[in-house]
């Protein structure tokens, strides 16, 4: 169905494939093998081949359709930005060890861990131990505390 039977269309052209029972097939010329033209979609996505005597030019609704598929799109809800924004900079070192409620036994055990972690370079455990104390008092533990004492210095 090209223009010219037996004609290869340009590389870099949309064409379209008429499918029975589905909407045509639209894709941009990217080779040509000798016997088959090789199609890219629009805006990207798997390629596809065809027999050039199957593809035909876009209609006006599918040219259309081809340049929303095709058009960048900016970052929703982001105002154009003259310069951009400076770089968050995280601090080094972490937080300081949390401190227990006085006098209750959760949390000074919470801190034990807290601390025995933090001498292991166990950040991430740290903090688990810290949100512990943080919501403290609750009546189900978010993190199931082991049930000794960490090994070393007692708190």
């Amino acid at each position: 169905m090209c223009d010219d039977s037996g004609s290869v269309p340009d590389l870099g052209t949309y064409m379209a494939a008429d499918i029975p029972g589905a909407s045509p097939r639209l894709g941009r010329v990217t080779a040509w093998d000798g016997e088959l033209v090789h199609l890219e979609r629009p805006g990207g996505g798997a390629a596809w081949t065809a027999v050039p005597s199957a593809l035909r030019r876009p209609t006006g609704d599918e040219s259309a359709l081809i340049r929303v598929l095709t058009t960048p799109v900016a970052a929703a809800g982001r105002a154009h930005r003259a310069r951009p924004e400076p770089p968050v900079v995280l601090p080094a070192e972490p937080l300081p060890p949390a401190v227990p409620t006085p006098g209750c036994p959760t949390c000074e055990f919470a801190a034990a861990w807290e601390r025995n972690a933090l001498r292991r370079h166990d950040h991430s455990r740290a903090a688990d131990f810290r949100v512990e104390m943080r919501n403290h008092p609750h009546t189900r533990p978010k993190l199931p505390l082991p049930e000794d004492a960490p090994a070393g210095r007692r708190p």
